[in-house]
This record gives structure tokens, C-alpha cells and sequence, in this order.
């Protein structure tokens, strides 16, 4: 489409190669991101770009970066690079690796069926597997991730908390100039809330469980797994004259929580996946979406420490074991500890099962509604 741009190509690269390539001079691409380009061989024996692929897209071999391993060394900070950085020129530039791989990593799941669940803007459940494997019905695969030998079994929904996040902007701020005045409540009770997210949580604590009949579709858009379809929406399903904002937001917060049940379950059909759940991201620092998610999966669900930035925590651990501090990746539980643990409180089990049944079945009826509105062509 840039015919210009495309002339001056030299190399191919993600936006974290290209910072590697802006620290160090080196060009290079880790396997995580090698995978992403579909460019990328994977079978034992084989792996590295694969000349054929090549040749079918049109992509130039030459302009395909070296590969190297998520742990080695890409180069030496250069002195202009450390100047802008304010580091110290000469400290070693690692590969790292892609967001996916990094919160795994960060979570402490790196061993062989050891299951995380992430929900920030998006969301995902993640199992570690020994050999690729594929679910095309369910869009579910095996990808590369950070340790040689192993692959993320990776189901991924677009909008997690960013659900929340449209509650927050949507029904709880006043928009539309209803109220005269406006009471923040971070400002409010001596400081009692740190953020209105904190006060979204605790007003939903106060909600039974199942909020009253309400249920959510969090695919504000659209979706991935288990089913692929721009087109799909969010809705507020079986409102009654009863119904609160209170009860709205919590179905939110379930509607995540049922998808990501949906998408476990749906590796469980071709992979094990672990009975204790490592939950991470924004969406783990609330104590009662933690017992949602316990609740509704059914699994012990269990936090760590900085859960907003395990892929940092990622990052810094496949230095460690680059540098040798850590000595392999079966060492980085021991490094990743759990900092709180939810058990499943049977009281809520027969709402829930009830509610997901509905869930479910809410895509496929309405898939057809959901292509008129969405996919016309303006």
C-alpha cells in the first residue's frame, strides 16, 4: 500500500526489536516474535524462517532479522543509546520477549500444564505445553513463547477490563449532566477508596451473586475465542423494572469472569490445564472479582505480588536466568509467590451454572442480528 516505504526496507522488525535495534545497532527477533509474523518454521529441526512461507507472501529473506533466543544477549547499550537513557554504556541488551510470553513468565507459570489467566485491557487463559497442538474450532493454539522446548496454549478475548473501564465511563460518571454536583468519592470518606475503580468493586460486593438475573457479553469488540467474529457486541441481557446500576456493573464483572470459564474449558478439551489458577493484570488487584473468578470457574484461584506489572517481572526474570542469576526456568516458582488464595464458595454454584448455561447460548442467538447491525457497509 506504500510502495515508497516498502522500496527502503531493510528489516523487518516488532516495535521491541526495534528498541533492541535502537540500543545496541544489533538486528534481531526473538522466536516469540518470529511466530507472530507466521513467517516462522517451527517444527523440530527446522526452526527459523521458512524460505517457502517466504516466497508465498512475497517477503524478501534478506530483510528478515537474525533470530536469537528470549535469554541471550542482543548486544551492548551504545553510548548514544545510554546518553538518551541515562544508563551506563556497555550494560547487556537482552532479547525479552512479546507480552504474551513476559506475563506468563511474571505470573510464575512456566512449567508444563501450569495455567495462568490474564485480564487487563484484554484478557487471555494460558497453558504451557510441551508440543504444539491446535483447536481451529475454538481458535485456540500453541504458541511460541520465551523458554525453548515449551508453548503457550493461548485463548484470548479483546475486551476484558476494558469492560470495566466503560462501566466506569459510561454508568458510574454522571455524563450527562443529570446531578447539579458531582461527589468524587476518592476525595470522599477520609480517602476510604483509592480509585472509583475501588469504589465500583465494593459497591458490586454488596450485589448477590448472579446480580439479579443479569448478564453481560463482554465482546465490546467483537471477539476471538472460542468463536472469531468482528461483529460481535455487548449486551445487557434480561434487565427488569428492578434493575439497578449496581446490578449492571456487577454483571459486567461476571460476564468477564463467565467468558473466561468459557475459554478454560474449552482448553481443557485438549490440553490439562491446572487446578490452581494464577491470576494477574489490573483485573486480579480487586479481592471480589478474584472470588468471582474463583467462584465461577470452580478453581482455586491465586494472586502474586505486582500483579499489574508481572510483565515487567517477565522481563526482569529472563534477564536473571541470561545473567545466571536464576539458573533455569523450572527455578522462577520460587521467585513468584502467591500472595492471596480464593477457594470456590459453593453457596453461589447453582446461580452461576444457571447464569453461564444463558451466557453461552446469547452468541449464537443472536449472531445474525449481530452481522445486520455491525457488518453493513456504511
Amino acid at each position: 500500500n506504500e510502495p515508497d516505504v516498502y522500496d527502503k526496507i531493510y528489516k523487518w522488525l516488532d516495535v521491541k526489536e526495534y528498541l533492541i535495534a535502537r540500543c545496541c545497532g544489533r538486528f534481531v527477533m526473538t522466536r516469540d516474535s518470529a511466530y507472530a509474523t507466521f513467517l516462522y518454521d517451527t517444527r523440530r529441526g527446522r526452526e527459523g524462517w521458512n524460505r517457502k512461507l517466504c516466497k508465498m507472501y512475497g517477503v524478501n529473506p534478506d530483510h528478515l532479522p537474525e533470530i536469537i533466543d528470549s535469554v541471550d544477549i542482543a548486544g551492548r547499550l551504545t553510548d548514544e543509546a545510554a546518553e538518551a537513557l541515562g544508563l551506563a554504556a556497555g550494560i547487556n541488551v537482552y532479547g525479552g520477549g512479546g507480552d504474551a510470553s513476559l506475563i506468563g513468565i511474571g505470573a510464575g507459570c512456566t512449567k508444563t500444564h501450569q495455567t495462568h489467566i490474564y485480564s487487563g485491557t484484554s484478557g487471555w487463559v494460558s497453558t504451557v505445553i510441551d508440543k504444539q497442538c491446535v483447536d481451529i474450532s475454538n481458535m485456540i493454539a500453541g504458541i511460541v513463547g520465551a523458554r525453548e522446548g515449551k508453548y503457550n496454549y493461548f485463548a484470548e478475548m479483546e475486551t476484558a477490563g476494558k469492560c470495566f473501564q466503560w462501566v466506569k465511563e459510561h454508568l458510574a460518571l454522571d455524563e450527562i449532566g443529570v446531578y447539579l454536583e458531582k461527589t468524587d468519592v476518592t476525595e470522599s470518606r477520609e480517602h476510604l477508596y483509592e480509585s472509583l475503580y475501588d469504589y465500583l468493586t465494593d459497591t458490586v460486593s454488596k450485589v448477590p451473586a448472579g446480580a439479579g438475573g443479569v448478564i453481560f457479553t463482554p465482546w465490546l469488540h467483537g471477539n476471538r475465542c472460542p468463536f472469531e467474529d468482528p461483529a460481535a457486541a455487548g449486551m445487557f441481557f434480561n434487565i427488569r423494572i428492578e434493575t439497578g446500576k449496581t446490578e449492571m456493573i456487577r454483571a459486567v464483572l461476571e460476564g468477564i469472569c463467565y467468558h473466561l470459564r468459557w475459554m478454560l474449558e474449552c482448553e481443557d478439551k485438549k490440553v490439562k490445564t491446572s487446578q490452581a489458577i494464577r491470576f494477574v493484570g489490573g483485573g486480579a488487584l480487586s479481592p471480589v472479582t478474584c472470588q468471582m473468578l474463583s467462584d465461577i470457574t470452580g478453581r482455586t484461584v491465586e494472586t502474586v505480588e505486582d500483579s499489574k506489572d508481572v510483565g515487567s517481572v517477565g522481563a526482569a526474570i529472563l534477564v536473571a536466568i541470561g545473567s545466571g542469576v536464576i539458573k533455569s526456568f523450572d527455578d522462577v516458582g520460587d521467585y513468584i509467590t502467591v500472595k492471596e488464595k480464593y477457594i470456590p464458595d459453593i453457596g453461589n454454584r447453582n446461580v452461576y451454572e444457571r447464569n453461564y448455561m444463558v451466557f453461552k447460548r446469547l452468541y449464537n442467538s443472536n449472531k445474525k442480528s449481530y452481522g445486520i447491525l455491525n457488518s453493513m457497509k456504511e
